[in-house]
C-alpha cells in the first residue's frame, strides 16, 4: 500500500505543471464560457431565484451572526475538511483534524511520503459543501429541489467568501506547491467550479459534459499551435 501511495503522489505532483500550462491555456476561454453562462443565468432570472435566496441568506446569516463570532473558525471549516477529503481521496489516513477560533485549522494525515501538492492546493478551488448538496440533488425528488437550491446558493457563497478570506501571498499552502503555480492553477480552476456548480442545477439547460468537450476541443487546439511554434 506504501508503494501505491508513494507512486500516487509523485504522479500526481509530476503533472503540477503540465496542469498549471493547461489552466493558463483554459483561463481565458473558461471565462468566456462563464460569461455566457451567466448571460443565461440573468435572462432566466426567476428559474434560479432559489439558489440566488440561498445566496443571500449566506450574506445575511454573515452579516448579523457569524461575523460577530469571535474568530475565523466559520470560515475555515471547509477548508479543513477539503484537505481532510483529497487526503482520503488519495488514500492517506486521517489522524486528526482540528479548527480553532485564534489559530486557524490543521488537519493531520499519514502515509508514504509528504501527500502532494492536490491535498495542499484543493480548498482554494473546490467547494466541498457545495459538492455535496450536488450530490443530494442527483439523487433527489423534484419537490425537495427548491430547499436544496437554497442550500447550495448559501453553501456556494459560503465557499467564495471563505476562499476570499484566505487566498494571500502570505497563505502558507500557497507558498508550499509555490505562488507561481497557484496563481497559474487557480483562476482556471475557480472558473471550472463555478460553471460546474452553476451546470450542477436541474433542468437549467447548462451542459456541464458539453462545456468539458467544448474546452477539450479549445485545449487540442491551442496545444496543437505550441506544438507547431517549438517544431518550426
Amino acid at each position: 500500500m506504501n508503494f501505491f501511495i508513494i507512486l500516487l503522489n509523485r504522479t500526481i505532483d509530476i503533472l503540477k505543471y503540465p496542469v498549471a500550462l493547461v489552466a493558463v491555456l483554459l483561463t481565458f476561454e473558461l471565462f468566456h464560457v462563464l460569461y455566457e453562462v451567466l448571460e443565461y443565468v440573468y435572462v432566466h432570472l426567476e428559474f434560479y431565484k432559489d439558489f440566488f435566496m440561498g445566496m443571500l441568506a449566506y450574506m445575511v446569516s454573515w452579516a448579523l451572526i457569524f461575523r460577530k463570532i469571535r474568530g475565523n473558525w466559520f470560515l475555515v471549516i471547509e477548508h479543513e475538511l477539503t484537505h481532510a477529503l483529497f487526503a482520503l481521496l488519495t488514500f492517506h489516513r486521517m489522524n486528526f483534524l482540528l479548527v480553532t477560533a485564534d489559530r486557524g485549522g490543521v488537519v493531520n494525515y499519514s502515509g508514504a511520503g509528504n501527500g502532494n501538492w492536490l491535498i495542499t492546493i484543493a480548498p482554494y478551488f473546490f467547494p466541498t459543501f457545495s459538492m455535496i448538496i450536488i450530490l443530494f440533488i442527483s439523487f433527489s425528488e423534484v419537490q425537495h429541489y427548491p430547499v436544496l437550491m437554497i442550500l447550495l446558493g448559501y453553501t456556494f457563497f459560503y465557499h467564495i467568501h471563505s476562499t476570499i478570506e484566505e487566498t494571500s501571498h502570505t497563505q502558507p499552502d500557497l507558498k508550499k506547491v509555490g505562488l507561481w503555480f497557484s496563481w497559474s492553477f487557480l483562476p482556471a480552476a475557480n472558473l471550472l467550479t463555478i460553471i460546474g456548480i452553476l451546470s450542477a442545477i436541474p433542468n437549467d439547460r447548462i451542459e456541464f459534459l458539453r462545456t468539458l468537450e467544448h474546452l477539450y476541443a479549445y485545449l487540442l487546439v491551442h496545444l496543437s499551435d505550441i506544438l507547431k511554434l517549438i517544431i518550426y
